[in-house]
């Protein structure tokens, strides 16, 4: 089986097999910017009985990809059901990689937890698991490092555009150290604020956090960002998905 998460700046794929009552994930596929070819030679080389497809990318780059899976496996789910109670006032506009995220979260952790995606934007949610209900929250979105770096250079006259680093210092003493700090630590601010006002608000007390995201490096560098119980987990998206897709291709 095939998951395939199309982000704004990246496409993350992962190919799974079955290994008992369980699947593995056989190998995967990852890369910035629109280099579909290289992912169709992917595709070519072990087709699949089914694939799932979340995309929060622009409606014609979703198109394309999910014409290569048609062409690659027997059959394609895009955006299958979550299996998450989305408790959102406009449930249809959640982005499918939030919800993903956090049926990943439920499957892997059982219980209430915090999900934080950091990547082009940087989303925290709650998810809330009494029972067998698993409930979607809601949360926020802020931008991610590349992104606030990006608005900083385009929005101002004279500040240059830089490339965020984990780890940079509070400090800075000339300007580009100066954005440094306000991008990359104000983000680790951020997300840790955001993880304690919506643990609060949705009542989860201690509930730990999950992080994925391709820019999850700079919430731990220098260390973990939040004294919470935190699980990192890169493909946290895909198995979400890899939940919805099982579910979908045996009951259709």
């Amino acid at each position: 089986m095939l998951t395939v998460d199309l982000g704004n700046s990246r496409l993350k794929a992962g190919r799974w097999r079955r290994a008992g009552t369980t699947f593995e994930r056989a190998d995967g596929f990852e890369d910035a910017g629109d280099a579909l070819d290289r992912f169709e030679r992917w595709l070519a080389r072990a087709p699949a009985s089914a694939a799932a497809l979340a995309s929060v990318a622009a409606p014609e780059r979703t198109a394309r990809v999910r014409a290569l899976l048609a062409n690659a496996c027997e059959r394609v789910f895009v955006a299958p059901a979550s299996g998450l109670d989305n408790r959102c006032r406009e449930p249809e506009r959640v982005g499918a990689d939030r919800l993903y995220a956090a049926a990943g979260a439920a499957e892997l952790l059982a219980r209430s937890c915090l999900v934080v995606d950091a990547g082009t934007a940087l989303t925290v949610d709650a998810l809330r698991i009494q029972g067998a209900v698993r409930a979607f929250l809601g949360g926020a979105i802020a931008p991610g490092p590349q992104l606030a770096a990006a608005a900083l250079a385009s929005g101002t006259a004279r500040l240059p555009r830089i490339e965020p680093r984990p780890g940079a210092r509070a400090l800075g003493t000339v300007t580009e150290a100066a954005i440094q700090a306000g991008v990359v630590v104000g983000f680790r601010g951020a997300a840790a604020r955001l993880v304690e006002e919506l643990a609060r608000e949705a009542e989860l007390g201690d509930a730990p956090v999950v992080l994925t995201g391709g820019a999850r490096e700079f919430l731990l560098v220098p260390g973990p960002f939040t004294e919470r119980r935190l699980e990192v987990v890169p493909e946290l998206v895909q198995r979400g998905l890899l939940v919805a897709l099982v579910r979908a291709a045996e009951t259709t």
